[in-house]
């Protein structure tokens, strides 16, 4: 009985085989090759995508960082300038 199913296993596995021969026919020799080029392709077009967003992304980081950087420059001189005033005003009192 095993030895009737693995017969029919075989014939129908050596019939899938010569209809994937038939398909293949007049593309290259190595066309298992040409698909693991294609698939080197895409993966690079998606590095190149996730690289593209990354360089947006550390664009908008670096933007948020020098716009905090300018808010907090901006109360220090505030902050400077009255001491300074606070100064003046009591080396003038003198």
């Amino acid at each position: 009985m095993s030895y009737h199913i693995l017969h029919q296993f075989d014939e129908q596995w050596l019939a899938d085989l010569r209809a994937r021969e038939g398909k293949d026919k007049g593309k290259s020799f190595l066309s298992s090759f040409d698909n693991v080029g294609e698939r080197k392709r895409r993966a690079r077009f998606g590095s190149r995508e996730s690289h593209y967003w990354g360089v947006i992304a550390a664009a908008i980081l670096m933007a948020t960082f020098a716009l905090l950087f300018a808010l907090d420059a901006s109360r220090r001189a505030e902050v400077l300038q009255q001491r300074l005033d606070a100064v003046e005003k009591t080396v003038k009192s003198k």
